[in-house]
């Protein structure tokens, strides 16, 4: 399994907010798990362009499975997101929401990879219509 997490404008930047990827051990509202800090340990701003994973950290739940290895997390930009949001509203009808926009585009990269008998399941939660002033500002569509 995989879970994607968001890389806005890139790990090499400070407009992401990829917490497992990024980010160290630290407490949040009196949970321990991953968060982005500074080189003080304070919290620092996350970024995405989805409202839903501009967090900067992660539940318990995820910090358990990238630490028990049951998940391997990845990161996705905006930019990748915004195309996978409009590769699958164009295609097939379906306006997914940003932070669903995210699995889709890894989703998009691994498969051709995978070998043909391979099923890939991607949770589409949300609806796209309430990001669609986002992307058109973006102009992507």
């Amino acid at each position: 399994m995989y879970g994607v997490e968001a890389a806005g404008h890139g790990l090499n930047t400070s407009e992401h907010s990829a917490s497992i990827n990024a980010g160290k051990v630290g407490v949040l509202h009196g949970n321990k798990t991953y968060l982005l800090q500074d080189e003080h340990g304070q919290v620092r701003d996350a970024y995405s362009i989805a409202a839903g994973l501009d967090y900067p950290g992660v539940g318990p739940e995820h910090a358990y499975f990238h630490a028990t290895k049951k998940i391997k997390y990845v990161t996705i930009t905006d930019k990748e997101a915004i195309e996978a949001f409009s590769f699958l509203s164009r295609q097939e009808g379906i306006i997914p929401a940003l932070e669903s926009a995210h699995a889709l585009a890894y989703s998009m990269k691994i498969a051709p990879k995978m070998a043909k008998n391979k099923v890939i399941v991607v949770c589409l939660s949300g609806r796209g219509d309430k990001d669609a002033q986002t992307i058109a500002e973006k102009g992507a569509i």
